[in-house]
């Protein structure tokens, strides 16, 4: 099975929940870059996104859409190896991206923002289990911010580097 044709039938599945879902979620448009200065998009991030399109679709229940987000378990990295090992329909290239792109999950604005004290915490299959702590969520807030800093600063970089 060639990745063109996993991406078409994840993308299936994908359009199948969402029709499920209803319309209540706002689907993105594209819409063409105009600006010459910006940058392609990397092809790392096509990588994690395709990932989290992955868990969203084999675990709907834990990696939900990004105004859905809740805080996942602690150790659940460990959970989703040891459940992706047990299922031989998805093959070896997707496992790893799904592990690989659950880093990247946990570091988006919407799961920080999730990351509340006193937050439940959920499982792969959505169940509860433990609580964010308020040491928890103060670390999860400086995170944000640093990575929100760091981004400006690059920014402010990038703006005044002279075009060539």
């Amino acid at each position: 099975m060639s990745n063109a044709s996993l991406k078409e039938q994840l993308q299936a599945v994908a359009s199948q929940l969402s029709d499920k879902l209803g319309k209540d979620h706002k689907q993105k448009r594209k819409v063409p870059q105009t600006d010459k200065t910006k940058k392609p998009k990397p092809k790392w991030l096509d990588y994690v996104q395709y990932g989290v399109e992955l868990l969203r679709v084999y675990f709907p229940s834990a990696f939900k859409a990004p105004n859905e987000v809740k805080p996942l378990k602690k150790g659940i990295k460990q959970d989703l190896v040891k459940r992706l090992s047990t299922i031989e329909s998805i093959v070896t290239e997707d496992k790893a991206c799904m592990v690989k792109s659950l880093a990247y999950y946990v570091n988006t604005a919407a799961y920080h923002k999730s990351v509340v004290e006193g937050a439940e915490r959920i499982d792969l299959d959505g169940n509860p289990d433990g609580v964010v702590t308020a040491e928890e969520a103060k670390y999860s807030v400086e995170r944000h911010q640093a990575k929100m800093l760091a981004k400006q600063a690059a920014a402010q970089q990038s703006a005044q580097q002279p075009v060539v």
